[in-house]
């Protein structure tokens, strides 16, 4: 019988609502098993298909997490997945110029998209390592649950601004400085009174603004036939919101219309709508009037994890070291725009990437509530996106916000992680407006401000995607709920996660010691006193306790990531990695060893 490590950790995981599409595997004719049944389809109606020609991967990014430089960070990821791509699609590449059929690479989803046809379709699916050839299908933006554009009606105070206590943080002179947030939406009305400043390209001395490497358009032609008059254009060179979503999301992490340079700023505002004001920001139009494809999902992700200049070639030209910290995903893929149970992971390699690259990537957990269970949808439903909940003014969970558990892969685990505002928020338009919405779209955005100023506080935790997470997750304010399968404490939940994020208790967590404890025991549960936990960081002892007679253990720490051991005599020793301690919070670990003379018969055989 092989010993077993039992670990409960507080620190969670990874939203609103949009569209993407996962894809999955399909078939190379009707015969075969790795072709999306909605190409034929296309191809049947018009004779054409706009696909993603999806090949095996096999790239382990783990070693990326033991990096602790982000931009080194960054640069491995890129590197690594960029030769698999130039390397594995080779022969793709090939058909499609022996064909005369225009493709874009992409390299952190080892996929190409063109536009097939039936028999280009039959030679492309024969070739070896082609794993699907998935409907690069457009995908409607889902609305926000309520939109208040009158203006009489529009609530003026940021209060989502003020439950996550952000003025409590500009009061200690943290702000977000130093901190690149970003954006995939609906495009950004940059020269919004709120957002303009902080534009990383603007230079406030001469008043103009420099594009490259700061924004990128992935809406290269109209999605679809109905939006082919955009007033954006196609491949903007400068950042444009043709539709409000964006530039609403942009304001709640950042947003304000005062001169910093003025003493009164932040506070003093007219319109201090942004959680991190201090923060710089870049961003990627994924949508054409809310409308999307996979393809302009991905592009986005890999523009961000590798910035390129406007019009720049993403395999050559990219530079990680000018990647964000943090992105936010307001949006998501439902089954009715693609996102069925068999194509739901042709996105999580992106998603995993940036991960990997030192970003966290905070998204929407979605708007199907308030059934248990509705978090269905990509990119919440993946276990390294950091899903946020909507909550309103009086801390009570939004009808429409969606529900774990999550089912994924055959795994069942908790989301969303966290929850923050999202109910009538009110931030910018374009047009130099301000509205409210509502939606876990806008709790999406409180959520990345709290973690550009936990980054200012500490820069040492840029790049250290776990551990932010596992910050922001403990110190949340947690709300005690005890339906869709709660843990038997109700927090965190199925319904708010860990709580509501709160950047104060964040912050003072910095400077507090935290706390592992648990038991041990055997195999039927007795305790097992006397047993030694002892603690290490880097591969050095820096704490030890021992079992009482209840087999109950406890260790005080500096915050920080442990591997801990077990040893007992007569017991096979256990261990548990990665350990996460927030200062303030307590990391519960549970042992329980296997007995030596269980394991003898096996070791003499």
């Amino acid at each position: 019988m092989k010993h077993r490590t039992i670990q409960l950790f507080t620190a969670a995981s990874l939203v609103i609502i949009f569209a993407i599409l996962a894809l999955g595997p399909a078939s190379a004719a009707p015969e075969s098993p790795h072709i999306d049944p909605a190409v034929f389809t296309e191809l049947s109606s018009s004779g054409a298909s706009i696909v993603m020609i999806v090949l095996d991967d096999g790239v382990d990014l783990t070693p990326a997490y033991a990096i602790h430089d982000k931009a080194e960070r960054g640069a491995w990821v890129y590197e690594t997945l960029r030769a698999q791509a130039m390397r594995s699609q080779a022969a793709v590449i090939q058909e499609l110029d022996r064909a005369g059929l225009p493709h874009r690479q992409f390299w952190i989803v080892n996929a190409v998209q063109t536009t097939v046809t039936a028999e280009s379709l039959k030679r492309l699916s024969a070739i070896p390592g082609v794993k699907s050839i998935v409907a690069d299908s457009p995908m409607k933006l889902l609305p926000p649950e309520e939109i208040d554009v009158n203006a009489a009606s529009v609530d003026l105070s940021p209060w989502g601004v003020w439950r996550v206590e952000a003025p409590w943080a500009w009061g200690q002179g943290i702000t977000g400085k130093g901190v690149i947030v970003a954006g995939q939406d609906t495009g950004y009305a940059w020269e919004h009174p709120a957002l303009y400043r902080s534009f990383r390209g603007y230079n406030a001395g001469d008043d103009t603004a420099e594009f490259d490497y700061n924004w990128h358009d992935s809406i290269h032609e109209p999605v679809r036939a109905s939006s082919a008059n955009n007033i954006c254009g196609y491949n903007s060179p400068t950042p444009c919101d043709d539709h409000y979503h964006g530039t609403h999301t942009m304001g709640t992490i950042l947003g304000n219309d005062m001169d910093p340079e003025n003493p009164a700023w932040p506070a003093g505002a007219a319109n201090a709508v942004g959680v991190a004001p201090g923060a710089e920001w870049i961003a990627c139009r994924n949508m054409d009037q809310g409308v999307g494809r996979p393809s302009t999902y991905i592009e986005c992700f890999e523009w961000f994890v590798a910035p390129y200049p406007v019009g720049g070639d993403p395999l050559t030209e990219g530079d990680p070291a000018k990647s964000p910290d943090v992105i936010n995903n307001s949006w998501a893929c439902p089954p009715s725009e693609g996102c069925t149970s068999d194509k739901l992971d042709v996105m999580e390699p992106a998603v995993d990437a940036a991960d990997a690259a030192g970003i966290v990537v905070v998204v929407s957990a979605g708007n199907e509530g308030p059934g248990c269970g509705s978090v269905v949808n990509p990119p919440a439903l993946y276990p390294r996106s950091f899903a946020v909940g909507a909550t309103n003014s009086t801390d009570a969970l939004a009808s429409f916000s969606s529900l774990g558990p999550a089912s994924y892969q055959g795994v069942e685990y908790a989301k969303p992680d966290v929850s923050a505002p999202g109910v009538s928020v009110r931030s910018s338009i374009p047009g130099d407006g301000y509205v409210n919405l509502s939606g876990t779209s806008m709790a999406a955005p409180h959520t990345v401000g709290v973690i550009a100023l936990l980054l200012e506080a500490d820069p040492t935790l840029r790049g250290d995607t776990e551990r932010i997470k596992a910050i922001i997750s403990a110190t949340a304010d947690p709300v005690l709920d005890f339906q869709c399968g709660a843990d038997t404490d109700g927090s965190p939940n199925n319904r708010f996660g860990s709580g509501i994020v709160n950047i104060r208790r964040a912050i003072e967590s910095l400077q507090q010691q935290g706390f592992i404890s648990g038991t041990v025991s055997n195999w039927m549960g007795r305790p097992l006193k006397g047993s030694l936990v002892e603690a290490y960081a880097d591969g050095a002892l820096v704490a030890n306790a021992t079992a009482n007679t209840l087999g109950s253990y406890n260790l005080t720490l500096d915050p920080g990531v442990y591997d801990l051991k077990v040893i007992r005599f007569g017991y096979v020793n256990a261990t548990a990695e990665d350990v996460q301690v927030v200062g303030g919070q307590t990391t519960n670990v549970n042992f329980e060893l296997a007995s030596l003379r269980e394991y003898l018969p096996v070791i003499l055989r």
